[in-house]
């Protein structure tokens, strides 16, 4: 028999590997074969101690980059190219891949030398990880000894804390995976950088964008909080959508959202398309989660956006999804910058307040024939790594500054970290409010509108005397001189069409005690036998 030899990392001595062993002390964590990998012998009734044994040879190995993520066992991955149809990524995109049985089989065979007892040779001999094995261990649904990854970033990033991330390779106090080396460019940012330090910073990236039309100042402002949230965005629990909007094609709104994309991950963005409802939407969406896309882009946006699940995904950590072909539902990470662009970009329902506007205006007929002195997108990937600096500079020095309150400045209820480690810093430089802009899509948004119409309306034929919805629809359809108009338009805005009593009463309900300019609507019991609710539009003590 050809004696061959294991190294016994407990004593650094080699042991000779001749005679069948029936320890499972020894099969599960002793043997080790020269390569360092770790021996594990596959025999009957020892499944328990062969599985804790791969867990421990996957654990070990530090170049399978293998992680627990969103409750399965899933690996990070550079694509070539993008195989799915609904999500447009370009050659190169990082990406999570889930790990199935197969996949498992092949990543276990390269963690662990494993073997069976050969009847015919006496001895063990090398085998792959049996299929089995995989199964039973996916199967065990928890794995403590495995890293927790909480995504992957391609930009140094910052903690609240000021501790910079930027080593590449598995950060374990944030669960980050950085999937970058050397970045020209990038220099780490002083300890304490000061308040000059990030003024001169902001000038610079104010330049990057100077082509750009912006309305205003606060739009202006509004993008370099797009570029401090691309850095930033995996260790935020939620972050508000980027929003660029012009009223003309070939304004540069997708170069805007393609700068912020080269700057996080030094590709271009991943582009989602909308699907034909909002539950196809969704299903898009969901995949693009489960990937972990650093960066999505919803392009060319042509009917108004809205719907729960974008709403969720910008306010909540983690949102419950079921995998597609899956049974089960897991907890994914919604950590991705999320920009949609549009002409004259209508944002409808709660993702109003949860966006950041851009807006941008050429004040020409054809915007996309001006000509400049650059190519944008080459100069940002050329800078990029100053960019970063410069962007982590800026938040930097607010935190070393004591993250000190800005006088005047409300709160955004949902993005509290967002609003201390982006908004702020921006705004104890002396800059605009970047939500600014975002006030113009309330004031702009239908249901304001006809709420606005239908309360003043209501007051006018009404007063304070609370009345039914049916007496409000006979009002609204008198003839004559005591026709009121405002109250009839107003109406069929509200129901969308045909005026009746069951669809104002249904929008009545959903507008119940909210505030605008001032007017509260109120239930305020009901009418008589019938039980009928009575309604009134009173002072609200609020201005809208």
């Amino acid at each position: 028999m050809n004696e061959s030899h294991l190294i016994d990392l407990s004593t650094g001595k080699a042991v000779s590997k001749r005679t069948k062993t029936t320890s499972a002390a020894t099969h599960a964590g002793e043997l080790f074969d020269a390569q360092g990998r770790r021996i594990i012998r596959h025999q009957p009734s020892q499944l328990p101690e062969i599985l804790d044994a791969l867990e421990v040879a996957l654990s070990e190995s530090g170049t399978l980059n293998l992680f627990r993520y969103a409750g399965r066992l899933a690996r990070v991955y550079q694509a070539d190219e993008s195989a799915d149809k609904n999500i447009k990524r370009p050659a190169g995109a990082i990406m999570l891949h889930p790990v199935e049985s197969a996949h498992l089989a092949e990543i276990a065979t390269r963690a662990a030398a494993h073997e069976k007892w050969d009847a015919r040779r006496s001895d063990f001999v090398p085998i792959d990880c049996p299929r089995r094995v995989a199964d039973a261990y996916l199967a065990r649904g928890h794995w403590p000894r495995l890293p927790d990854l909480l995504g992957f970033i391609e930009t140094p990033t910052i903690t609240a804390t000021g501790r910079v991330i930027d080593a590449p390779g598995y950060d374990q106090d944030s669960g980050l995976f950085c999937a970058f080396r050397k970045i020209p460019g990038y220099q780490r940012p002083t300890k304490k950088p000061s308040r000059n330090d990030a003024e001169r910073a902001v000038i610079r990236l104010l330049e990057l964008f100077k082509t750009f039309p912006f309305v205003a100042d606060e739009d202006r402002v509004a993008m370099l909080a797009g570029v401090l949230t691309a850095i930033q965005r995996r260790l935020l629990p939620a972050a508000p959508m980027l929003a660029i909007s012009a009223p003309s094609p070939g304004t540069g709104k997708t170069l805007l959202c393609e700068s912020l994309a080269e700057v996080a991950t030094g590709r271009r963005a991943s582009v989602l398309s909308l699907g034909h409802d909002d539950a196809e939407t969704e299903k898009r969406l969901a995949g693009a989660f489960m990937a972990g896309d650093a960066c999505l882009m919803i392009d060319n946006v042509e009917r108004p956006l809205g719907g729960d699940l974008i709403c969720q995904a910008l306010t909540q950590e983690y949102l419950r999804l079921r995998p597609l072909g899956g049974s089960g539902m897991l907890n994914v990470p919604t950590h991705s910058i999320m920009i949609a662009t549009g002409n004259n970009l209508s944002i409808v329902g709660d993702l109003k307040r949860r966006v950041v506007l851009v807006r941008l205006d050429a004040r020409v007929e054809r915007p996309e024939h001006r000509t400049f002195d650059r190519d944008h997108l080459s100069t940002v990937l050329e800078r990029r790594g100053e960019i970063i600096t410069d962007a982590m500079t800026i938040i930097a020095a607010y935190l070393a500054a004591g993250s000190p309150a800005i006088p005047g400045l409300h709160s955004f209820g949902g993005f509290e970290k967002w609003d201390a480690m982006v908004r702020r810093p921006l705004a104890w430089l002396g800059l605009a409010d970047p939500l600014l802009s975002s006030d113009e899509l309330r004031a702009a948004d239908p249901d304001v509108e006809c709420m606005r119409l239908l309360f003043a309306a209501w007051r006018d034929e009404f007063g304070t005397r609370p009345v039914t919805a049916a007496e409000v629809v006979s009002s609204s359809t008198s003839v004559g001189q005591s026709a009121n108009d405002d109250l009839r338009d107003a109406l069929q805005q509200a129901c969308a069409e045909k005026p009746n009593t069951r669809r104002l009463g249904s929008w009545l309900r959903r507008h119940r005690d909210k505030i605008l300019d001032g007017f509260q609507l109120k239930q305020t019991g009901f009418d008589g036998k019938k039980k009928v609710a009575r309604w009134q539009v009173i002072d609200g003590g609020v201005s809208g």
